[in-house]
């Protein structure tokens, strides 16, 4: 089962890197507005997922509402929001190091989803990245067409 939990924060651990690879060698294409937006899209469930997690450590069976993603700002710089892309990757990702086997069993009842584990969470948080990554390479690729 260890290797299970690893095998997600490995996933997530990846992505920054891939991200910033690809803007890197796209050039221009790089910085499209879509880019950004994904960008941004990432950052910002991060965050939500952090607060997820922290609430399903912290209390015995909590209510999750639905995730509900702040949207970002048309204007955002790109390097910032990598930096905190990152940022937000990195506090997830050391907050989920140091969980204990009993804690990826901990549960919550999710608002849409009804009974999860912290473990389904981060499972469907893997997911998500994996679509994102998806789109970016497709967009900065579709960009520099």
């Amino acid at each position: 089962m260890l290797d299970a939990y690893r095998d997600l924060i490995d996933d997530l651990l990846g992505t920054p890197t891939e991200i910033r690879a690809l803007i890197d060698a796209s050039g221009s294409s790089g910085t499209s507005p879509g880019v950004t937006r994904l960008v941004a899209e990432l950052r910002n469930r991060d965050r939500a997922i952090l607060e997820r997690v922290q609430m399903m450590t912290r209390e015995d069976t909590p209510y999750l509402p639905a995730l509900r993603l702040n949207p970002s700002a048309d204007d955002e710089d790109l390097s910032v929001l990598l930096e905190e892309m990152e940022v937000a990757r990195g506090d997830l990702v050391s907050l989920l190091i140091n969980l204990s086997l009993k804690d990826w069993t901990r549960g919550a009842i999710d608002e849409t989803e009804g009974e999860i584990t912290l473990a389904d969470e981060i499972e469907q948080h893997v997911e998500f990245d994996e679509r994102q990554r998806r789109q970016l390479r497709a967009s900065v690729s579709g960009s520099g067409s």
